[in-house]
C-alpha cells in the first residue's frame, strides 16, 4: 500500500511540473509534510538544502529521500519513478516536435502564461522555506552574503557552497 501511495503522490507532483523542481516544492510540501506527515517542515527544509548541493534535480532528490525514509530502497524507487514518468514522457514528445511547434502562436502564448506561473511557484517555495530557515540574524546574514557573492559578484555557486560548508565547520 505505501509503495502505491508514494508512487501516486509523486506522480501527481510530477504531472503538475511547471517550470522547475523549485516550482514543485510547494506541491511536494503540501503532500509530504502537510497531508501525509511523512516528514516535518524542518526535515523538508533540511532535505531541500541537501538536495540543492547534491547532484541531480532538487525534486528528484527530495522524492528519493522521502521514499527511502518511508519505505527504504523500494520506496525511493516508487517515489522517484512516480515523479519522473510524466515529465519524461512529455519532454520526449516535445523534443520530437519542438522545431515544428515552437513558433506557433498558441505555443508562444502558453509559454507566456507558464513562465510567470513557474516564477510564482518558486517565490512561494522561497517564502515558505525562508520561514523555516531564516530564524535569526546569523542565518539572515548568511542568506544576504550568499546572494551578494553569487549574484552581485558572480562568484561560482560551487565556491559559495564550499566556503559555506567551511564556515559552518569553523563556527560550530
Amino acid at each position: 500500500m505505501i509503495f502505491l501511495q508514494l508512487f501516486f503522490t509523486f506522480l501527481k507532483i510530477g504531472i503538475f511540473t511547471i517550470g522547475s523542481g523549485y516550482s514543485m516544492l510547494v506541491l511536494a510540501q503540501r503532500y509530504v509534510v502537510d497531508h501525509y506527515h511523512w516528514i516535518t517542515m524542518e526535515e523538508f527544509s533540511d532535505i531541500v538544502a541537501i538536495a540543492e548541493v547534491t547532484p541531480g534535480p532538487i525534486i528528484v532528490n527530495l522524492a528519493t529521500f522521502v521514499g527511502t525514509k518511508i519505505a527504504g530502497v523500494r520506496g525511493a524507487l516508487c517515489a522517484t519513478s512516480g515523479l519522473i514518468v510524466v515529465p519524461l514522457l512529455c519532454i520526449m514528445v516535445i523534443a520530437f516536435h519542438y522545431e515544428k511547434i515552437k513558433d506557433m502562436p498558441v505555443v508562444q502564448n502558453i509559454f507566456k502564461v507558464l513562465r510567470p506561473i513557474a516564477i510564482g511557484f518558486i517565490a512561494v517555495a522561497i517564502i515558505r522555506l525562508s520561514r523555516q530557515s531564516i530564524t535569526d540574524m546569523k542565518s539572515a546574514a548568511i542568506l544576504v552574503a550568499a546572494i551578494v557573492v553569487t549574484y552581485v559578484f558572480k562568484v561560482n555557486p560551487i565556491y559559495t557552497i564550499l566556503v559555506g560548508i567551511l564556515f559552518a565547520l569553523l563556527i560550530r
